[in-house]
């Protein structure tokens, strides 16, 4: 059963400027310590890759209908691909008390623009 759903649009250089502007403070307020670690590595850049994940967090958000600390969600890949959303903390709580078993997220991006769309799965109430 769909819990919630939720989709978010970020533009890269609004996210570069609030990184570059407020550095590490930013940086470990919106992202987990592996987040941070995959986007040096990646060669679309890496505020191309931060802002996809951001864009993804705000969707789980919405999916959940409550605000949460950003860093307690993460957004990693399984093997093939495929993005992966891990709750951690009060998020995961939240996620457990509304009967949500999965967040399913998918997402896309351009140089100026990332797009984020998550569905939270779960059983009926």
């Amino acid at each position: 059963m769909i819990k919630g759903i939720g989709i978010d649009m970020v533009e890269v250089d609004r996210l570069r400027h609030i990184i570059q502007r407020w550095g590490e403070r930013a940086r470990k307020r919106m992202f987990t310590p592996e987040e941070l670690a995959c986007a040096t590595s990646r060669k679309q850049g890496e505020f191309i890759y931060l802002a996809g994940r951001f864009a993804a967090k705000e969707a789980v958000v919405k999916s959940l209908g409550q605000y949460t600390d950003w860093s307690e969600i993460e957004i990693s890949r399984e093997e093939n691909g495929s993005p992966r959303v891990t709750l951690k903390g009060k998020t995961k709580e939240t996620a457990r008390e509304r009967k949500v078993k999965e967040i399913l997220v998918t997402l896309s991006h351009t140089k100026t623009y990332a797009i984020a769309e998550a569905v939270a799965l779960g059983e009926n109430q």
